[in-house]
């Protein structure tokens, strides 16, 4: 059921990117379904990883994890020496011609490593592993600003949050932790021109540019039941990010609100599910880790949709599986492959 389920939200990604990608296409002056044939290679790609990754046993998904950890932090780090700036951002390498973004690929393996320390059975390890998971949160966290990449480090801070809950450790620990994630979001705050942007045009948005969010939302609204139909939509002809970042309010003006509902629908039965069979699982590095890779999806899909229904600040959060972009699909891709895996009621040894 987890396996058909991401089947469809690659389906439904070829099909919004299809649609999506055509003014883009005419922007740079390639044909117009040029982005949308790139896509399709990426998703084509991601679904064949994914479905390797489902073979691996929970021990094997631990040792990946690690190795993917070492490999992405090694990319994010080399991205603050050769990384290619975007709109004063310096996130992505070049790699055989094509731009990669490493934080993509450091989601999963940071989960990973950190359910990996987490997953001790003993108090006195599991206190060990709390302070080194502390440890690896600062350094992700460091290396990411460096970029750089707030809204990353706030989703990776969340999903981290969720996993030492799972883990067990002692409640007194949150009070702390919520506090210093206050003061990494003011000082992110205080320290970054963008960020105060964001939110100053969130909070008011009657004397600052509010142009992307504006015709996001309207386009949400005059899709309507229906839609206005395939290709017929007029925001991604105006809103520059209509492809990626606003591709949900592509999808609402041509396809309507019950096709969107239904798209949230596959979203919510994953996470459901996947957190129901987490709740059978034995083995605490699963458990944990299951828990972390659903919250990191469920995070994605939540925020993406709220900064299209101006709901929250922008953040550049892509929408899982259904958003432009090589790095973001196959990370994701990636992460879900980890997740069949672990459920596997069956599993090949490795």
């Amino acid at each position: 059921m987890m396996l058909l389920l991401l089947l469809a939200l690659f389906v439904f990604g070829g099909i919004a990117v299809s649609t999506a990608s055509i003014a883009v296409a005419k922007t740079y002056g390639v044909g117009p379904y040029y982005f949308a044939f790139k896509q399709y290679i990426f998703l084509f790609v991601s679904m064949v990883v994914m479905v390797c990754l489902t073979a691996l046993r929970p021990r094997g998904v631990q040792r990946v994890g690690w190795i993917f950890l070492v490999v992405a932090l090694a990319a994010v780090a080399l991205t603050l020496v050769t990384g290619v700036d975007v709109k004063g951002a310096t996130r992505w390498i070049t790699v055989a011609g094509q731009t990669v973004q490493p934080s993509e690929f450091l989601k999963p393996a940071f989960i990973l490593a950190t359910a990996s320390l987490l997953s001790a059975v003993d108090t006195g390890a599991r206190q060990r592993g709390f302070l080194l998971a502390c440890g690896l949160m600062g350094g992700v966290a460091f290396l990411l600003l460096q970029q750089p990449d707030v809204g990353m480090v706030m989703l990776l801070g969340l999903v981290w949050a969720s996993q030492v809950f799972l883990s067990g450790i002692s409640i007194l620990w949150l009070a702390p932790l919520s506090l210093l994630g206050l003061v990494l979001g003011v000082g992110s705050y205080i320290t970054f021109d963008h960020v105060q942007s964001r939110v100053a045009r969130f909070l008011n948005p009657e004397g600052t540019d509010t142009y992307q969010v504006d015709q996001a939302r309207e386009a949400i609204l005059t899709g309507h039941l229906f839609g206005r139909g395939a290709g017929e939509g007029v925001v991604k002809h105006t809103l520059p990010d209509a492809h990626t970042d606003f591709i949900f309010a592509v999808l609402a003006e041509e396809f309507g609100i019950i096709i969107c509902l239904l798209l949230l629908l596959i979203y919510f039965f994953i996470v459901f599910r996947g957190f129901y069979c987490l709740m059978h699982q034995d083995n605490r590095f699963s458990f944990i880790a299951l828990g972390g890779l659903l919250t990191l999806l469920a995070l994605q899909v939540m925020i993406n949709i709220a900064v299209a229904l101006h709901i929250v600040p922008t953040t550049g959060m892509t929408l899982p599986f259904i958003s432009y972009g090589g790095s973001a699909t196959l990370g994701m891709a990636i992460s879900m492959g980890f997740v069949l895996a672990l459920l596997r009621r069956r599993q090949l040894r490795l």
